[in-house]
């Protein structure tokens, strides 16, 4: 079963919109991420979007941003922790989807050798440790690195998804040519820029959900800028899924000097969005 097919499945099985809360790995620590990958799937979410730390994160705004310094000062900090983690959590929860938010440069650099495709070592282990998909804001779908990783991942037969991201500006020209490579699932970008928290939702978002499902049958997520359970209801009856990101970051920057509260307060944030998004 392919991933897309799993999360219609999910879908249909709970009567619900999906719910995939992000979480930068190493945000406040290792050992941390772990427990509060665990809190959320606990308290209902149905796919963890996991983000790969890195130095320049250009999708991702100040809250996120800061999420990714923290990581990154670990004295432990390195790719091989991060796929570390990530194998825990998926030993863990074996049945719950994992995906990456990650840039090209770690997927191109990790091995990188002359003699193969690019990024081909990054989704080897992407597959061994329960990786289902790829969200790489940095790298176009016309871009030549694109198409050969795209092609490499087939020759290879791996199961790993490349998301394909549409904007709120993105031309009915591109959102087709974009989805004849999308599998996996869709990330809507419901607002222009970075990612963070805002209060309110373009009024034509239903319309640019409506056109982008006249070019594919995956399933779409919106993401950018969710942070109000009452959004997340509001937004049900358009989208497939629904992701969350600045929220959980937003706590444990609230939280730092109280870790034992963190994984507490995300338990309860990520109920609340489940229970939102029930179609009852």
């Amino acid at each position: 079963m392919n991933l897309a097919e799993m999360l219609f499945l999910r879908k249909k099985q709970k009567n619900s919109a999906l719910y995939m809360p992000y979480l930068t790995l190493g945000d406040p620590d290792f050992e941390t991420s772990i427990e509060i990958a665990n809190a959320m799937i606990e308290a209902g979410a149905d796919i963890l979007e996991l983000g790969i730390p890195f130095s320049d994160p250009t999708a991702d705004g100040p809250v996120i941003q800061k999420a990714m310094v923290r990581s990154m000062k670990h004295p432990n900090f390195s790719l091989n922790k991060i796929f570390e983690v990530t194998q825990k959590i998926h030993s863990q929860n074996p049945d719950i989807p994992l995906v990456y938010l990650t840039y090209f440069n770690p997927v191109f650099k990790y091995k990188k050798n002359e003699n193969t495709f690019i990024g081909e070592a990054f989704f080897k282990k992407c597959e061994e440790i329960g990786i289902k998909a790829l969200v790489i804001p940095d790298l176009p779908f016309d871009s030549y690195e694109f198409i050969e990783i795209y092609q490499s991942i087939n020759k290879s037969n791996r199961n790993i998804s490349i998301i394909p991201m549409i904007a709120p500006n993105t031309s009915e020209k591109r959102i087709k040519q974009i989805l004849k490579y999308g599998n996996g699932f869709v990330y809507y970008i419901t607002s222009l820029g970075v990612t963070g928290l805002r209060e309110s939702l373009p009024e034509n978002i239903k319309e640019r959900a409506n056109l982008i499902r006249k070019y594919t049958s995956i399933p779409i997520f919106a993401g950018f800028g969710i942070n109000k359970p009452e959004q997340a209801n509001e937004l049900k009856s358009i989208f497939d899924g629904i992701i969350v990101g600045s929220l959980n970051h937003k706590i444990i920057e609230e939280e730092l000097q109280q870790l034992d509260r963190i994984k507490e307060k995300i338990y309860k944030t990520t109920k609340n969005f489940v229970e939102n998004l029930l179609y009852v």
